[in-house]
């Protein structure tokens, strides 16, 4: 019989505590009878002097006093068996044939550890059919392959095995109860239930806490000596707890259960929780479009409900931004978020001089703008793909590259690339960009992608990759966040070189620079600026092809990989912005704010 959620199951373990009289047996199973306790069973020593000790044994005057006939025992058990269960410590063959006489109305038998190894009384039990009874063997002073052999003889006679803990020393010290048995037992025989008994002197605190101990570290079954009165008891009275004591130690193992079994997570500690859980407020106010980030909020306790950091971040992360102007010091619901309106914008020109309308020249059969496009088609969860151009004459070839209508061309500012942008995001109520520039015929959309992603959980105002093959990535921009350095700079000179307007501001924006997966990054060169990337391009795509769908970073990296031959063409170009000191210093002071 094992437990899950229920207390214990008690035996009260009369011994002999009745002295021989059978009158206060019959009163001693009564106070048993009345005990408020569901789970409980009453359990008797039956013997005959003669057959479980020699006339030399210093007990044996004792056991002749306390011995019971058949008859009587037979009487006992159907009186106390209305009550609760009847159990039998079983010593010798006279315990048996009561056993034998009465196997209807006994719930279980119990063999003390210096019985196990009798086999007059292990052959008779094998005669018997004891399919519904369980066994308790105490295994005092047995190692665990005792207690295994054990297990298994008694196994064959029933296979319901409960192992005991515990002896008979009076007092039991506390160091002797058996309680740092009860973890190894468990780990050992982890399909058998555990039965704690306990001689503690049962004047003692201890002796009630003991079982309780022993209930909390994994025993489903606790044996306790039980009388009317230790000064009315003969023998076996000094560890036998009297009936207020019993019904004590049930109320003890019934509170117990009821702090073991509870949720782990109670209705009250969730409403103690809601009650003084500091919550996420905007520690300023933040407007429409915009994403919350960590640095955005402080915890406080406060009346106002709304959404917690992780909801947050699970919303954003679903591509939504803030829906509404938001104060400071106020909590985020569910309907401050709607879906942001995210673009790709494409910025391109005909004015270049290294290498004369770049954007136009043909790589393997289609221009270089037309190919930037088709892989910005290819980003997921974008609304638009917009190619930026200037609304000088000389950049009207431009704008026939819509793609069949797939692509939006927008012409503004031929020099102010900020504010080009800026009108676009106007005229499309866009939210969020990704910022992408003409001469990167082989941006990749799995690196768009990832940066999306980090863009809208971190919160960010600005997201970049931190390494990444040149021309191969872009920046995720909030247009609010581009507001902001439009209306700081008014014309930003020098907005060719975007980047520098964020990343030189980490106090005024939220700056996110990652590491992108290690699969999608490399030091190729895939922008276009010289004749070499020209070439570099003709040779990539000659292996690559002209797929319908746009190239993604592990096709791409799997030809550059196996052919170093195409990557050594352009290596050796240099960037602008990383090596010419002039600009750097110029870009440094200019772009400050």
């Amino acid at each position: 019989m094992k437990f899950g959620k229920e207390p214990p199951y008690l035996i009260c373990e009369i011994a002999n505590v009745h002295g021989g009289d059978i009158n206060h047996l019959y009163r001693v199973v009564d106070a048993f009878k009345g005990a408020s306790y569901g789970k409980k069973g009453i359990k008797f020593q039956v013997f005959d002097p003669d057959k479980i000790a020699l006339s030399d044994f210093s007990w044996y005057p004792v056991y002749k006093e306390l011995y019971f006939t058949q008859v009587e025992w037979r009487n006992i058990i159907r009186h106390a068996n209305d009550g609760g269960d009847v159990w039998i410590d079983l010593f010798d063959l006279y315990g048996v044939e009561v056993l034998k006489k009465n196997l209807s109305f006994v719930a279980g038998i119990k063999l003390q550890a210096s019985v196990i190894g009798n086999y007059e009384v292990f052959n008779a039990l094998s005669d018997l059919d004891l399919s519904d009874i369980t066994i308790i063997i105490n295994v005092s002073a047995l190692d665990l392959n005792e207690i295994e052999r054990a297990i298994n003889k008694f196994r064959a006679l029933s296979s319901s095995i409960v192992l005991q803990i515990g002896f008979q020393t009076y007092p039991t010290a506390i160091e002797d109860t058996g309680l740092n048995k009860i973890p190894v037992l468990r780990s050992a025989f982890p399909d058998i239930p555990l039965c704690m008994a306990d001689h503690a002197d049962a004047t003692t605190e201890f002796a009630l806490r003991a079982p309780v101990y022993a209930f909390m570290m994994g025993a489903s079954y606790i044996e306790k000596h039980f009388c009317l009165s230790r000064e009315e008891s003969k023998y076996d009275s000094f560890s036998a707890i009297e009936p207020p004591q019993l019904e004590g130690m049930c109320t003890a193992l019934t509170e117990a259960n009821r702090a073991r079994v509870a949720p782990f997570v109670s209705e009250s500690e969730k409403e103690y929780l809601l009650k003084t859980k500091q919550v996420p407020v905007l520690s300023s106010g933040l407007g429409a479009g915009d994403l919350v980030a960590e640095s955005d909020l402080i915890y406080r306790r406060t009346a106002q409900s709304g959404l917690a950091t992780d909801e947050i971040k699970a919303l954003q992360r679903k591509g939504k931004v803030l829906s509404r102007n938001t104060k400071g010091l106020t909590t985020i619901d569910a309907d401050s978020y709607r879906n942001a309106n995210l673009a790709v914008v494409v910025a391109g020109r005909m004015k270049s001089t290294r290498l004369p309308k770049k954007a136009l020249l043909p790589i393997a059969g289609s221009t270089s703008v037309e190919r930037c496009l088709r892989q910005c088609l290819g980003v997921n969860q974008v609304d638009h793909v917009i190619l930026a151009t200037s609304n000088l004459e000389s950049d009207d070839p431009l704008a026939e590259y819509t793609l069949g209508g797939r692509v939006t061309v927008w012409r503004g500012d031929p020099d102010d690339v900020i504010a080009r942008y800026l009108t676009a995001c106007d005229a499309y109520n866009l939210d969020i960009i990704v910022r992408v520039t003409a001469d990167c015929p082989l941006v990749l959309p799995d690196i768009v992608e990832t940066l999306l992603c980090s863009h809208f959980e971190s919160g960010a105002d600005y997201t970049a990759a931190k390494e990444f093959a040149v021309g191969s990535s872009a920046e995720i921009i909030s247009v609010n966040a581009l507001r902001k350095v439009a209306d700081y700079f008014g014309r930003a000179e020098y907005s060719e070189y975007m980047t520098w307007y964020f990343q030189n501001n980490a106090d005024f924006f939220k700056i996110n620079i990652i590491d992108l997966p290690l699969k999608m990054v490399r030091d190729y060169r895939l922008t276009l600026d010289y004749q070499e990337d020209l070439d570099m391009f003709q040779k990539l795509y000659s292996v690559l092809g002209d797929a319908k769908e746009p190239f993604r970073s592990e096709e791409v990296f799997k030809v550059l990989d196996s052919d170093p031959g195409i990557s050594a063409t352009n290596k050796n170009l240099p960037l602008r912005y990383k090596t010419d000191a002039k600009l750097i210093e110029t870009l440094n002071r200019e772009t400050k704010m």
